[in-house]
């Protein structure tokens, strides 16, 4: 009996304790209602606590209603609430004297700022969408160190190649992979900039091993806009404007071509000038004696029109928030026929159906068309016909040869009679479910799926130049391109229970991911009429389709450990698991593990004495991360089609393909070591970053040719190792801190050096690696160079040419370096240079005066080195045999011996000239100037708005650069990159 009357007693208590307990939930946000990931929710006088998910959101179980919840966050003052009655707390948390600190998203999570111990940098995208284009990667030009940003094609719609701390692979792919919201995306332009909440990127191992696979380049983490609780907000940004181009460098005009033609026939007729007569056609004499030349880029080149129109809606409550956001782009072409329009719809959505059950939606709608007749001849033909012609025939039609020589063709000509139409549709869904079925347990499964497709019409008139030569018939395609790629993910974030101030929080995943693509394509050719154009391709004489498809799949298991003591010392542990399918079957799996730690030295008691300095830190990581950017079917052998004849019927058969199998192909990886210390002093008024990193990539995935005996031409295998070690550091001072005037002030430098370690493992004689020239590989070397003769001038009249390492030439040739010195012109003159810049950065400047505000960004690329055909090659004009037009230079004749370009000669190219093409493309650019005016507050409400803003942005509005082209980047013949200067207009209600 007593021992029953004791174990009653004791259920009674335990239920009353239990009925006591109570079930807290809230919401954490600032002063603006922004939401708060991050704080710190304690049970005062207890160690039971929480923090706060990247939406602000906490539940606690706390003792009973006499309860209280301290609240606490770095920047903020500490409130304290009583529990009471109340089972939702809404919370705000007002800045304290200190400056706040940032967050930051990384993988699987966010962390304040001071928690971060690896190498991840936040972008301010306010500042990043200055830049007026729809071209993310131009955005983050100059806003990340160690983040080179170079131009893929300016041609609307393009965008932009990224690397991140160098190129490691040799024949893999170098692009960052891209999540938006935790979903990987098919490029950085499937996200509507305007829909940006926050960019970060991941640059040393330890922040990019628990993304493992296709994270060796890197990782861009995008997170989109959502809505917050108890805020109604309509925001709209609007901008109009114009673009224009401006080259660096001139052509020959009608004078100077024609003394450019004179001079060619000259050198091949023992130095005697021929009559005119003799050297040009009746077209160009009598443009020659009217003097009616044409400025090709004048007649192609047009100023063009931009606007872009982005309209935020956000609404939500306690258990609903939506945000809905529109976007249109149209951008037209400064090449006449050229243009791109792009209309976007994006809605995220969060729904909470219980205080432990959530619900929500991202999603993404977007259209777009983008007509490009081929402009890369177009503009070829504008810089190399001449101007000493005609652009119309008689009857007004366009003349095919201005000139009446064969080489130069009308620039005119395909604008108007070549159609080449890409409409593209790109959906992203991504639904989530999130759970908190303990405190401290939080799991997410999530789901994605993102397709894309493309259909690209094109058409060229029987009057285009392929009609002409095809003897006036049409011709013309239509391609189809599909690719899905869907995800799915087991996410678990764990707290685990530990006395303060010690803290240790767990991450596991399970990723499993497909992307399936296929592609169709018919081709028409010798189309009869142009009646129906494209539609009329049923009436061709030939078709030819082509069609091809591949998949790839994709699973990983991810674990992660993030201990930190008291805000001062942090170590963080990961390893991820990936299996991918387009390995060979003996190395499908891979493992990749990282560690990193931290110190806070800025909190230890022997800092906290020195009032100036207000933030210490340093940091260490070392880890792997993978690379498995390569086609699909490499390690395996294909068979290609072949078509015979069989008792006089086409039979088809099938051979081996080109590639040998190879099982053993694995993984390419890259181990980084990284080291850095963040400081900050004044109150953080003068901040910063330096950081040292050596990355070193094994198993290089390279495709190298074979012996004819084997059977097969090319195979793809692991090779050697390359290494990649540089030096980042930034700056951030607020200059001056009043009132009524902010004046800040910021720089970047990043310097990388690429260096091959090991190739095939193959020795010479003396012990040392065989290099791989044929693929410009070099031991010890980057693994982008040139490889060959230097010319150290041109040789002159009364020069012991005779004697000389070049007894061959003549005045008015291309001197060789006789770079080791023998005496003799050989193979071993051939000289290294470097492709890649030295080093790269930028500056910026920001004023803010009242309502007014002014910014700077100017942009620096270093030590870049560039060959510009267009500067000897024959078909671009630059073999100055007076047949073409080209990029003008100073050459040399008899009476202009200080010339240094070589000799015009008519019959053949003047030898080495080709040496004669690389060029120093470092560069200075003022890459935007804005100036705005924010409308004071107190004559807004009349206005019925919450705010109201004007302003003016140029971008790219001067370059300075010894590199002859339209961009520092890019060939001549390569689309212009636009000068812009628009207006623009932000309002929200």
């Amino acid at each position: 009996m007593k021992n029953v009357c004791l174990l009653l007693f004791l259920l009674m208590t335990c239920s009353s304790l239990f009925a006591q307990s109570i079930r807290i939930t809230g919401n954490v946000t600032d002063e603006s209602g922004d939401s708060l990931p991050g704080v710190n929710v304690i049970e005062k006088g207890t160690t039971n606590g929480t923090v706060t998910d990247i939406e602000g959101n906490f539940t606690i179980i706390v003792a009973s209603a006499q309860s209280s919840l301290q609240f606490s966050f770095i920047g903020m003052e500490t409130e304290e609430m009583p529990v009471g009655g109340q089972r939702h707390l809404n919370v705000v948390l007002r800045s304290s004297s200190i400056e706040m600190q940032d967050l930051v998203v990384v993988g699987y999570g966010v962390q304040r700022k001071s928690d971060v111990i690896s190498s991840v940098v936040s972008v301010n995208t306010e500042h990043a969408t200055k830049v007026p284009t729809v071209d993310i990667g131009e955005m983050l030009r100059g806003k990340a160190t160690g983040v080179y940003v170079t131009l893929a094609d300016a041609a609307p719609g393009s965008s932009s190649n990224i690397l991140i701390r160098g190129s490691r692979s040799l024949t893999a792919g170098n692009a960052p992979i891209v999540i938006a919201d935790g979903v990987p995306v098919g490029g950085i332009n499937d996200i509507n900039p305007n829909d940006i909440e926050s960019i970060e990127i991941l640059k040393d191992a330890a922040a990019q091993a628990i993304y493992g696979a296709r994270a060796s380049n890197g990782v861009i983490l995008i997170t989109t806009k959502r809505a917050k609780e108890g805020v109604t907000r309509i925001d709209y940004n609007g901008y109009y404007g114009m673009q224009t181009v401006r080259r660096n460098f001139d052509v020959y005009s009608g004078e100077e071509f024609a003394q450019l033609k004179r001079e060619a026939y000259r050198a091949d007729n023992n130095n005697n000038y021929l009559p005119d007569e003799a050297i040009f056609t009746t077209i160009e004499q009598e443009v020659l004696n009217s003097g009616a030349f044409i400025n090709w880029e004048k007649e192609l080149l047009r100023i063009a029109a931009t606007q872009n129109h982005n309209l935020g809606i956000s609404s939500g409550n306690e258990k609903t928030k939506i945000y809905t956001g529109f976007n249109y782009s149209n951008r037209e072409g400064v090449v006449p026929g050229t243009d791109f329009q792009r209309a976007t719809i994006r809605l995220n959505a969060d729904q909470t159906i219980t205080d432990w059950l959530k619900i929500g939606v991202n999603t993404s709608w977007q259209l777009s068309k983008n007509n490009n007749p081929g402009t890369g001849e177009t503009l070829l033909r504008s810089i190399t016909t001449s101007p000493l012609g005609k652009i119309y025939n008689d009857d007004g039609t366009y003349r095919i040869y201005p000139t009446g020589v064969q080489e130069s063709v009308n620039p005119l000509l395909d604008l108007s009679e070549v159609s080449n139409v890409r409409d593209d549709r790109n959906d992203i869904m991504n639904i989530f479910l999130d759970l908190t079925p303990l405190e401290g347990l939080h799991y997410r499964i999530n789901a994605s799926r993102r397709s894309w497709n493309r259909k690209t019409s094109h058409y060229s008139t029987a009057e285009s130049l392929l009609g002409y030569r095809r003897g006036g018939v049409g011709y013309g395609f239509i391609q189809h391109e599909d690719e899905m790629e869907w995800q799915l993910e087991n996410i678990v974030n764990y707290t685990i229970p530990l006395k303060s101030p010690h803290s240790l929080e767990s991450t596991f995943v399970h990723s499993i991911s497909e992307r399936k693509y296929s592609r169709f394509r018919n081709t028409a050719e010798n189309i009869p009429n142009d009646l129906l154009g494209l539609y009329g391709m049923t009436a061709a004489e030939k078709f030819v389709p082509a069609v091809g498809a591949n998949r790839r799949g994709l699973v990983s298991f991810v674990g992660r450990l993030q201990y930190n003591y008291d805000g001062k010392y942090y170590a963080n542990a990961s390893m991820r698991a990936d299996g991918s399918t387009v390995f060979g079957d003996n190395n499908k799996w891979a493992y990749f593990p990282a560690v990193a730690v931290g110190w806070n030295i800025y909190r230890e008691s022997f800092i906290e004495a020195v009032p100036s300095i207000t933030n210490l830190k340093l940091r260490l990581s070392y880890g792997s991360v993978g690379n498995e950017a390569i086609n699909p079917y490499q390690s395996l052998s294909t068979a290609d089609q072949r078509d015979y004849l069989f008792n006089d019927m086409k039979r088809i058969g099938y051979v081996p393909g080109s590639f040998l199998p190879n099982p053993n192909l694995k993984w390419e990886t890259s181990t980084t070591f990284n080291t850095a210390i963040d400081f900050g002093f004044f109150k953080n008024r003068l901040s910063g970053t330096f950081e040292y990193y050596n990355t070193r990539t094994t198993d290089l995935l390279a495709e190298l040719s074979l012996k004819a005996d084997v059977g097969y031409s090319r195979m793809l295998r692991n090779i050697g190792e390359v290494e990649n070690q540089g030096i980042e550091f930034n700056m951030n001072g607020v200059i001056v801190d009043k009132k009524d005037l902010t004046v800040s002030a910021g720089f970047s430098f990043s310097k990388n050096r690429n260096k091959i370690i090991s190739l095939y493992g193959e020795f010479d004689e003396e012990g040392n690696e065989i290099d791989d020239k044929a693929n410009l590989w070099f031991i010890g070397r980057s693994k982008n160079v040139y490889y060959q003769y230097v010319p150290e001038g041109i040789w002159q009249i009364g020069e012991d040419i005779v004697n000389s390492h070049m007894p061959q030439a003549e005045p008015g040739d291309v001197k060789i370096k006789d770079a080791d010195g023998d005496g003799l012109l050989t193979d071993n003159d051939r000289v290294i240079i470097d492709r890649d810049p030295k080093w790269f950065g930028s500056f910026n400047f920001e004023v803010n005066y009242k309502g007014f505000d002014l910014s700077a960004d100017l942009l620096t690329v270093q030590g870049v080195t560039r060959n510009n055909e267009f500067l000897y090659d024959y078909s671009k004009g630059g073999s100055l045999r007076g047949v073409l037009n080209g990029v003008k230079v100073d050459y040399w004749t008899p009476e202009n011996p200080t010339g240094n370009w070589p000799r015009p000669k008519e019959a053949n190219d003047r030898t080495y000239i080709w040496t004669m093409g690389l060029q120093d493309a470092s560069y200075v650019r003022l890459q935007t100037l804005t100036l705005g005016y924010t409308f004071p507050k107190h004559m807004l409400p009349r206005l019925k708005l919450s705010n109201l803003r004007v302003y003016c942005t140029g971008h790219n509005l001067f370059t300075i650069t010894d590199f002859q082209s339209y961009s520092p980047e890019k060939n001549p013949n390569d689309y212009p990159e636009a000068i812009s200067v628009i207006g623009g207009i932000q309002l929200s209600f």
